[in-house]
């Protein structure tokens, strides 16, 4: 299963095939630049503003709380020894 592009990352790929359209040495590196310069353009476009989710709060601290039970560094230093 893929995830689906970011708003952003459309954005890019649109300026670096116009770039790369207009000349072929152009770097997907330019094309973030550029993008980064044009980012006003992309803010008009896009219809849906980024929400980060409620569940990706929840599996980071799920994460981190799953960590700490299990001893944590220290601990884990400590078994060694």
């Amino acid at each position: 299963m893929t995830r689906k592009l970011s708003d952003w990352n459309i954005f890019v790929k649109k300026i670096y095939a116009e770039g790369k359209a207009k000349n072929s040495n152009y770097k997907f590196k330019q094309a973030l630049e550029d993008a980064s310069k044009r980012k006003s353009e992309m803010k008009q476009s896009s219809s849906t503003p980024f929400v980060k989710s409620k569940t990706a709060k929840r599996s980071r601290k799920t994460k981190s709380r799953s960590a700490s039970l299990a001893g944590g560094r220290k601990s884990r230093k400590h078994r060694k020894q």
